[in-house]
This record gives C-alpha cells, sequence and structure tokens, in this order.
C-alpha cells in the first residue's frame, strides 16, 4: 500500500482547525454617488449594528433617543474619515451634511427610541459632500469602515457597500460592489460645464430649510458577477460556514451523501436568503448568530457521538434546518446592501449571490471530502475513524469559539 503523502494532513489540519477568516460579522451597506460639476454628493445607508459597534451602544436595552442622535453624529464624522474618495488620483475633502435614523424603510422621529433595537430593520443614512476642482475625469472609492474594530479576538468585521454612482442628469453610470480590499475606480464621461446642464444644488450644512438629495430611483440591474464573487467571497471567508460544511463532509462516506447534504444545505439557506431580502422573514443577529455557532457544535458532537445517526436519512434534515438559519444570517444586510433595487434586479442579485455561495460549497467541500477519501483508500478504515474524531473534536472547539463571540456581540 502507497504511503499517504504528508500534505493531506497538513490540508486536512488546516481545513478544520486553524479558523483564520470571519466567523458570521460582515455588514453590507449602500453607497450612492452623485456626481456633480464640482462635487460628489453621497449617501451612505447601513443598520444600526455598525452605528452600535463603532460607538458603543449597549443594545440590550433602549438608548435615549438623544443618545442615540448624537451617536449618529459622530458616526458621520467617523465614516467621513472611514469613506476613501479620490477624483484623478487626489483624495477629495468632505463634510457630512445630514443624517437620519430610518426603521422599517420610512425617515421618521419616533420618541420610541426602542423601534432602533431591532438592528435587522432599523437603519441610518448619512449625507455627505466631496469637493472637486472641476469635473473629475476617474473617482476612486474605497473604505476602511471598521477597520481595526474585531467581532472577536482573531475575527474582523467584514463590510461591503453596494455601490451606485449616477451623473448630475441622474443617468446610471456603474454600479458594483465596494469591499475593503477591493475600491471601485470609474471613468467618467465630460461633465457639461456650468449652467449648460444644470443639477440640482445641495444644500450646504448651514441651510435653514435642509432637504435630502434626491439620487433618483434605480433603474438598472447590479452586476451578476459582483454578487456573484461576493457569495463566494462570503463561503470562503466565512469559518462558521466552512466548519458546518466540514462537519456534513466528514460523515459522508460516498460522493452522492456529499452532494445530497451539500444540495439540501444550499436550497434552505437560499430559501431564507430570499425571504430575508425581501422582507418576508427577517430575526436580528442577536438570535440567528448563537444558532448559527450551536449548529456548528451540535453537527460534530452529532459526528462523535452518534456516527450512525449522522449517516441516516435524518442528516439531510439536520442539513436542511440548520441551512435555513444559516441563510438567515447572509441575509442580515442584503436587502439594505441592494438600496432601492427591485423587482428583476433584486432577483438577478440574489440569484448570483446563491451561486457564489453554492460555488464555495464545492470549492471547499469537494477536496476536503476527496482527502479524506484518499486516506481512507491508503491507510484504511483507521484514517476514516481519525478523520472523523479529531477533524470533529477541533470543529466542535471551533463551534464553541464562535458561539461564546456571537453571545458577546
Amino acid at each position: 500500500m502507497p504511503t499517504l503523502r504528508p500534505w493531506l494532513f497538513v490540508w486536512l489540519f488546516l481545513a478544520v482547525g486553524i479558523p483564520r477568516g470571519t466567523a458570521h460579522p460582515f455588514l453590507q451597506n449602500s453607497w450612492w454617488v452623485l456626481v456633480e460639476t464640482n462635487r460628489l454628493a453621497m449617501r451612505v445607508s447601513a443598520t444600526l449594528r455598525e452605528l452600535a459597534v463603532v460607538q458603543h451602544l449597549d443594545t440590550n436595552r433602549a438608548p435615549a433617543l438623544d443618545v442615540l442622535t448624537g451617536a449618529l453624529e459622530k458616526h458621520g464624522d467617523y465614516l467621513l474619515q472611514a469613506l476613501q474618495v479620490q477624483g484623478d488620483g487626489q483624495p477629495l475633502a468632505g463634510e457630512v451634511l445630514d443624517s437620519q435614523l430610518v426603521t422599517d424603510g420610512a425617515e421618521s422621529s419616533p420618541t420610541d427610541a426602542a423601534l432602533y433595537l431591532d438592528q435587522a430593520h432599523a437603519a441610518f443614512d448619512l449625507e455627505f459632500r466631496f469637493t472637486t476642482n472641476g469635473p473629475p475625469r476617474e473617482i476612486t472609492l474605497g473604505h476602511a469602515t471598521l477597520q481595526g474594530q474585531n467581532y472577536a479576538p482573531g475575527v474582523p468585521w467584514d463590510v461591503t457597500y453596494a455601490l451606485l454612482v449616477k451623473g448630475a442628469d441622474r443617468q446610471e453610470l456603474a454600479a458594483g460592489l465596494v469591499r475593503m480590499d477591493l475600491p471601485f475606480a470609474l471613468a467618467l464621461p465630460e461633465v457639461a460645464a456650468p449652467g449648460t446642464n444644470p443639477a440640482p444644488a445641495v444644500p450646504p450644512p448651514s441651510s435653514p430649510a435642509k432637504r435630502r438629495t434626491e439620487f433618483g430611483p434605480v433603474t438598472g440591474a447590479p452586476p451578476f458577477a459582483a454578487y456573484l464573487k461576493l457569495g463566494l467571497h462570503h463561503i470562503l471567508s466565512g469559518w462558521d460556514h466552512l466548519l458546518f460544511l466540514a462537519a456534513l463532509a466528514l460523515a459522508a462516506r460516498r460522493l452522492v451523501e456529499l452532494f445530497k447534504l451539500i444540495g439540501i444545505f444550499t436550497v434552505a439557506h437560499s430559501l431564507t436568503i430570499t425571504f430575508s431580502a425581501l422582507n418576508w422573514v427577517r430575526l436580528p443577529p442577536w438570535l440567528v448568530e448563537p444558532v448559527i455557532a450551536g449548529s456548528i457544535v451540535f453537527v460534530a458532537a452529532q459526528n462523535l457521538f452518534a456516527p450512525q445517526a449522522a449517516r441516516a436519512p435524518s442528516r439531510l434534515a439536520v442539513a436542511f434546518g440548520f441551512g435555513l438559519v444559516h441563510g438567515l444570517g447572509f441575509a442580515g444586510g442584503l436587502n439594505e446592501s441592494l438600496g432601492a433595487v427591485g423587482g428583476g434586479g433584486l432577483a438577478l442579485a440574489i440569484l448570483a449571490f446563491c451561486l457564489g455561495v453554492e460555488l464555495g460549497h464545492l470549492v471547499v467541500g469537494l477536496p476536503f471530502w476527496s482527502v479524506i477519501r484518499a486516506g481512507r483508500a491508503e491507510l484504511g478504515e483507521k484514517f476514516g475513524e481519525l478523520a472523523r474524531r479529531w477533524g470533529s473534536g477541533l470543529i466542535a472547539v471551533g463551534g464553541a469559539y464562535f458561539l461564546l463571540a456571537a453571545l458577546k456581540n
């Protein structure tokens, strides 16, 4: 019998034993940009979870409304520094114009601040203005939002902005996604000289009759490839999902079993991603994230203490049930990131995101299962049993770590 290559053991250990990516601490925001003659008007919309993290709000009880609005004003100054806006390669100076708390999609000023503690529904809008010296030929948009902030030790936050850029005539110029590691560069068409194509002015901060900048409706579909990559990115960097997937794969003896488990898991979370993005079913992160982490511990423990049940038909029900919860974790901010996109555009973005997630499952699940399969073929069932026990033990430890992190957040 040929000797098993050492890299097989190394790959298996790295795959299940070292959580270097993120768990579920990603936030998805919207970023609208209006390109005018001598300025860039911007609006950023995000859920209150970001505000709570940066401004250290206690979400276990309702803050006073003045505390909440004061935190939002501070957050405007914070984002002014976090948004990295350049025109023709040079950083642009900006200022905060306006801020709004938003609940259930409607701007309001409720007297009960507890309305805002539902971080799955409440959000904020911030408006900015960045001044340019004449029409720029190219703009570059990046961000460092929550850079240096950790969801848990060694687990940073991951913030993505869904970007929409329009010209002064409200015609869409581009749409895409902006991540901390992936800024968005856009070459701009020539802007008409002042007076030839007037655009509504953005009122200065001192204006007594301050109004919201009208960005106009979204008419185009979001880029399919961008949301495909986003789904893939969240799988490859989301160790809670990878650990759950690894736990499923450890108990699968045949390739058809693996495909069934991955397939039913994908179908389940695709359903809740869709329902959540459409605002049909949404649960707060404080409930979803501990259940996701607990699902890792449950499946790993089943591998260890009930291996027969781990290979029974009921395992498909386990994968489906927990897949529904994992989907709610994925979609926690997807609706906000899509902003005003609706109809076919929303459906296309959801489809691309789900396909990216499925691709990530296959990219990780198939090689992982193949390593275990190769080990069994060369060393026999002893290797398979050791992989199941030690792998499941490491996965359970990782799940417990993420469970503690979720309970603290």
